[in-house]
């Protein structure tokens, strides 16, 4: 398996103009100055924050896009018992202002994203690993969405964390083995290529990239993680790919409205009713409908 040679030309440009003592530096200074601002210790202004991230990132780690296909996706609303007439209601949302919705993991304030967990396995995982995520309830009635990927499209996506797995050799389950290899070769060639410093900060800057994205949600910690999200979905990606929160280790997806329109189709609707909460991504439910049809023109829901 070879690297492209752009890839591998980046690597080798890296070495031979980054020092690794600034690189270490700023990499160790701005992971701690973002996180004293995430855990309240400091205040960074949002130009700060987006400038130390955009360093982070634009210097300090190496983006891969990873061309998914045939994904099935369950996003879920909770509906009150009253379920849901149409799939609008479900999708991401249409109407949007300067501070709605406000920021979230993901999204900036005011930026549209479909979140949704990643049906990898032949069973429940995934619909567990959504309510998990929608911090579901006992007794709370649900609406969930089963979406898949139109046939033939691919949807670009890129893995925030990836690089922290790599170095650990912790295949994700839902990276096919040919793409994690390609990610090993990477890392092998940085390895060849850098000084020890020079991939210490690549490490380091990483590693807290799949640290904050990890962590429990808070206003502090959103205006940090949205941002880092907005710079790796910039340009022709559809979205991002990172690890559930409450579910450690299970896929989640934030994607562009654009990738959703294109390259999705939704499905079915379930009403499901939470019986039991034990924790974590662990519950007991039941379906209590499912719609027959969705109208492809007008999106409403037949139950």
């Amino acid at each position: 398996m070879n690297l492209e040679s752009e890839l591998v030309n980046f690597i080798d440009d890296k070495a031979t103009r980054e020092c690794g003592d600034t690189a270490l530096l700023n990499s160790s200074v701005y992971t701690r100055q973002l996180n004293d601002h995430i855990n309240g210790i400091h205040e960074l202004s949002n130009h700060e924050i987006a400038e130390k991230l955009d360093c982070l990132v634009g210097y300090l780690t190496i983006t891969l896009d990873f061309p998914l296909q045939e994904m099935e996706l369950l996003r879920v609303r909770l509906c009150e018992g009253k379920n849901f007439n149409n799939v609008d209601e479900l999708s991401y949302i249409k109407q949007t202002t300067d501070t709605f919705p406000k920021a979230g993991r993901m999204n900036l304030s005011g930026q549209s994203l479909f979140y949704a967990s990643v049906a990898v396995r032949q069973d429940d995982t995934a619909l567990r690993v959504v309510l998990s995520e929608a911090r579901a309830k006992q007794l709370d009635r649900l609406n969930v969405m089963r979406s898949h990927q139109i046939s033939g499209s691919d949807l670009n996506v890129r893995i925030i964390g990836l690089w922290d797995q790599v170095r650990r050799n912790e295949k994700p389950y839902y990276l096919k083995n040919d793409a994690f290899d390609y990610c090993k070769k990477v890392r092998e060639h940085m390895v060849q290529k850098f000084d020890l410093k020079l991939l210490l900060a690549f490490d380091l800057t990483d590693r807290f990239f799949a640290d904050i994205l990890s962590r429990a949600g808070s206003e502090r910690l959103y205006e940090v993680t949205s941002v880092l999200s907005s710079i790796f979905i910039d340009g022709k990606a559809d979205g991002v790919l990172y690890s559930s929160v409450q579910a450690k280790g299970e896929a989640v997806v934030a994607l562009k409205p654009q990738a959703v329109d294109d390259k999705l189709e939704h499905q079915f609707v379930r009403d499901v009713l939470v019986e039991k909460s034990f924790g974590y991504e662990f519950y007991q439910f039941k379906t209590l409908a499912k719609t027959s049809d969705i109208d492809k023109m007008s999106g409403k829901l037949e139950w």
